[in-house]
């Protein structure tokens, strides 16, 4: 899954290289940073994975989570 920008993060590289899904390079580093979404949202600390060849963004399941509360925890704020 791949999303929009994000602010500077500190990257560091996995014991294990994995190869990328979208250009095939093995230069994908884990990277904890606050992350904005599409629509603006942003979310803070977000562990995700990022190519450092072509800069594509991968989540794992507890990253799609905390996304997923944080974009609920928007439409409560926005509904009261």
């Amino acid at each position: 899954m791949c999303f929009m920008s994000s602010f500077p993060r500190s990257e560091t590289p996995m014991s294990e290289p994995l190869p990328c899904p979208e250009c095939g390079a093995v230069r994908m580093s884990q990277t904890v940073g606050s992350y904005r979404l599409e629509n603006g949202l942003i979310v803070k600390r977000l562990r995700h994975f990022k190519c450092q060849s072509c800069g594509a963004r991968f989540f794992d399941d507890d990253a799609v989570r905390r996304i997923q509360a944080k974009r609920q925890e928007q439409s409560v704020a926005r509904a009261v």
